[in-house]
């Protein structure tokens, strides 16, 4: 169990290592910083109208796609890197094995997903309640938070779809490429299907978790992709793809010739 809390560290210590992970997160707290100076200083009305939940939720919308993006970015990195840097030979060979070596990589991916939602949000969050006071008349930090928490899902399956591409291609761009046009295409991909009654268990019409929930501000008013569909429906979608793609991912990792 150490051994691999270590390999988790020693992967922890690489992603952060990278310019672009300190570049992003500066990218964020740069442009939340800027979204609510223009919002404070020359949209007056809608300033005197929000609160800190307000604004969180506001840059919770505006940074997603971001987030979704770097995420999907790192997922791929994280295992081409090693072919590019040619660290695979020393990764391959050692002797905590190679289904230790992907999970630690793979539970690194996670933990950074949340850690850089938790950044946006806190971040967020402090700003708005200086800039804005704390007004729970709309959003509230719980319903932003519930908001983050129905995403999560979703997003975990586009990070293990590109990590699964960099696994099988070994290619950076090819595995990001995949994985964001599967993003933008996979709703129209299944409103091209919806007639069919099996349509309900493709991944792309089950990513959108925010469409069960009760509060307006989360769901925005949508409605799930079939009538009788729910949120344990999809849930489990999403648990059986990120398994199938995980399963893989390590069979044709650990089979891998060493070169």
């Amino acid at each position: 169990m150490m051994g691999f809390v270590s390999l988790i560290q020693n992967e922890w210590m690489k992603i952060n290592s990278k310019r672009q992970s300190w570049f992003f997160y500066l990218f964020l707290i740069t442009f939340v910083l800027l979204a609510g100076l223009i919002i404070f200083f020359f949209l007056k009305s809608l300033a005197d109208n929000i609160g800190a939940a307000d604004f969180t939720n506001y840059m919770n919308t505006a940074f997603g796609i971001f987030i979704t993006i770097y995420m999907m970015v790192m997922g791929a990195q994280i295992i081409t890197d090693e072919y590019r840097d040619g660290t695979i030979k020393q990764l391959l060979i050692r002797p905590a094995g190679r289904a230790a070596i992907l999970g630690s990589k793979y539970v690194t991916l996670l933990l950074l997903l949340l850690a850089t939602y938790a950044i946006l949000y806190v971040f967020s969050l402090l700003l708005g309640t200086i800039l804005f006071g704390v007004d729970n008349s709309g959003a509230t930090p719980g319903s932003v938070l519930g908001g983050i928490l129905y995403q999560l899902p979703g997003l975990v399956f586009f990070v293990t779809l590109s990590f699964f591409m960099a696994v099988v291609f070994k290619s950076l761009g090819l595995a990001i490429s995949i994985s964001i046009v599967a993003n933008f295409i996979g709703g129209v991909l299944t409103g091209l299907l919806s007639k069919y009654e099996w349509s309900k268990f493709i991944i792309f019409a089950n990513t959108d978790l925010t469409v069960y929930s009760k509060n307006t501000l989360i769901s925005s008013g949508a409605r799930p992709f079939k009538e009788g569909m729910t949120l344990g429906f999809s849930l489990t979608v999403i648990v059986v793809y990120v398994i199938v793609l995980y399963v893989l991912a390590n069979w044709i990792f650990a089979r891998r010739d060493v070169q």
